[in-house]
């Protein structure tokens, strides 16, 4: 496979999966944002981001719905006729309670690294105001 080919399949997962910006990874790869846009948009990256972001909310919530309702259930039968859960439905709800508190707090510090890459690439585009430009203008558009 050519390096080319290789990085735009790295270019797309970066862009689909982790949600990099075109801008991060063009310095990431050392690759001109021109192309990257070109290959986005021949491959559908957009599109492509979206499903994958819906089906991981979908996997997600389907997981986390799945041990409420083995937990819920283990709890009322041991409410209504003392059943005690078996041992493997305790250790799913042990084993996947804390894959979700994992799953959780990887989802919280990925959206907190999205924010934080939206706020620095906003004030790395935003103008310096410069006081003294301003009290000219307004100075001058005074005397006017």
């Amino acid at each position: 496979m050519a390096i080319k080919e290789s990085h735009k399949i790295l270019a797309g997962q970066y862009f689909i999966e982790y949600q990099m910006s075109v801008a991060e990874i063009a310095r990431r790869l050392n690759i001109s944002e021109k192309t990257l846009h070109n290959w986005k948009k021949e491959g559908n990256w957009d599109n492509k981001r979206s499903q994958f972001l819906k089906s991981q909310y979908s996997t997600n919530q389907t997981l986390y719905e799945l041990v409420h309702l083995i937990a819920t259930k283990a709890v009322e039968d041991f409410k209504t006729d003392g059943t005690v859960p078996d041992q493997k439905t305790l250790y799913f709800i042990s084993a996947m309670s804390d894959k979700l508190l994992k799953l959780k707090a990887y989802e919280q510090s990925q959206a907190e690294e999205k924010l934080e890459e939206i706020n620095k690439n906003q004030a790395e585009n935003k103008p310096e105001i410069n006081k003294e430009d301003v009290l000219d203008k307004v100075f001058k558009a005074l005397m006017e």
